[in-house]
């Protein structure tokens, strides 16, 4: 969190960038704050978040790990980077849907069960992540056969394979394949050495009603960042009519892609 650097700062837009019919959702952050600072635009862009129907664990297409405890989502999340060596870098992307009983009313000490791992895999040129750089699998049948078992995640596709295994510090170790790119690397999350870091890198939170947003930035290059997003809920909390169906279960979704683009 950025509690020991208080600043002002509003992320007053969410747009959508990567093809997805889902909305995306606006955010607003305010961090109260001693020092003083300009105000810094930003604009976020990030993936809605899908309807339920269509998450991996819809009825024909069941995640493999489905039901299976998910004590640490937050870990098992987001982006981990290596370079290819010609200034650029191969990338990990992940997102973890969860469940949390349909009562919830804070996550705190509440077990998360699994509900489904997309993996994204990519190779940037330049400082951002395009759209369209990044291609998609899931561990279901349909989603392309990614397997996470034991801390190592494997996949098996024409132009892109896996077979990584976590290591200590929050990396990853093993074979990266993505079309032209194949190699034995390591990847961890990314960061910049430059001191001191940008005031926008940590994480951010904001709730709204029963939805809580923390958003992750990490400084990529200087001047460049990347970012994504975790959505979580606690549907007992939630005021609804008593005709009102109960929702089965409250969902949490971590590391949607996000862009982070100071103005």
């Amino acid at each position: 969190m950025l509690a020991s650097r208080q600043v002002n700062a509003q992320l007053p837009a969410v747009s959508s960038l990567w093809p997805n019919p889902a909305t995306a959702e606006s955010l607003s952050i305010r961090v109260k704050c001693t020092a003083i600072f300009r105000l810094l635009a930003v604009s976020l862009l990030f993936v809605g978040r899908a309807s339920p129907q269509s998450a991996p664990a819809a009825q024909q297409d069941r995640s493999f790990n489905l039901g299976a405890p998910a004590p640490h989502p937050e870990d098992l999340s987001g982006i981990w980077e290596a370079p290819d060596g010609h200034g650029g870098a191969v990338g990990l992307h992940l997102i973890l849907d969860t469940t949390t009983p349909a009562d919830t009313r804070t996550l705190a000490g509440v077990p998360q069960k699994w509900l489904g791992l997309s993996v994204g895999l990519y190779h940037r040129t330049g400082p951002s992540l395009q759209a369209l750089q990044e291609g998609s699998f899931s561990d279901s049948p349909r989603g392309g056969s990614v397997h996470f078992q034991g801390g190592r995640l494997t996949l098996n596709d024409a132009d892109n394979d896996l077979d990584l295994r976590r290591v200590p510090g929050d990396r990853w170790a093993g074979r990266f394949h993505r079309h032209d790119f194949d190699a034995n690397v390591t990847l961890s999350r990314p960061s910049q050495s430059s001191s001191p870091q940008p005031w926008i890198v940590g994480v951010w939170k904001t709730s709204r009603g029963v939805e809580t947003t923390c958003l992750h930035i990490a400084q990529s290059s200087p001047g460049a960042f990347l970012a994504w997003s975790d959505t979580l809920s606690a549907m007992g909390a939630a005021r609804q009519p008593p005709q009102v169906a109960k929702p089965p279960y409250s969902w949490e979704r971590y590391g949607d892609l996000a862009a982070v683009e100071p103005a």
